[in-house]
């Protein structure tokens, strides 16, 4: 059956502008009055369907599509309880924690080596500045992350 663009909208309220839009490529005649029709069995599959949805809709496959993404988010909910994966914020603190301990370790440095320093030769203030960089790296490998941050 043969319809208008301005049956086409009345009967699937969509604009007629966008019928026209979308049926652009499809074979058209000419009817009364100027109008042109459209074969309505090939109109309406065309203005229902978006322009991606070229193939049919398969339910089983959306269906086995959606087990499959359920499957994994039970899987990693699973894993994350289990202790096994660790939340990206935990571990943003815990690291942003551990460099700012590590910042004011490495600046206490020269604070502490300033007094020291007076009237050294190069060769001790090189030792001085050695023994401070190794203190202060060995309080840091003495120093655990907090376990229950994570």
């Amino acid at each position: 059956m043969r319809k208008s663009i301005s049956e086409l909208a009345s009967l699937t309220g969509m604009d007629r502008r966008r019928i026209r839009a979308v049926l652009c490529d499809l074979s058209a005649e000419q009817g009364s009055k100027g109008a042109v029709m459209f074969e309505s069995v090939e109109a309406l599959p065309l203005l229902y369907l978006s322009p991606g949805d070229c193939d049919l809709f398969d339910l089983t496959a959306e269906r086995a599509r959606l087990a499959h993404f359920q499957a994994n988010k039970s899987q990693l909910e699973a894993e994350r309880l289990a202790g096994s994966l660790i939340e990206i914020e935990a571990v943003a603190a815990v690291v942003g924690t551990e460099y700012a301990t590590v910042r004011s370790r490495l600046l206490a440095i020269s604070t502490r080596a300033a007094p020291q320093v007076i009237g050294l030769s190069i060769v001790a203030v090189k030792a001085l500045l050695d023994d401070l960089i190794f203190e202060a790296l060995d309080e840091l490998s003495a120093d655990a992350p907090p376990a229950q941050a994570l």
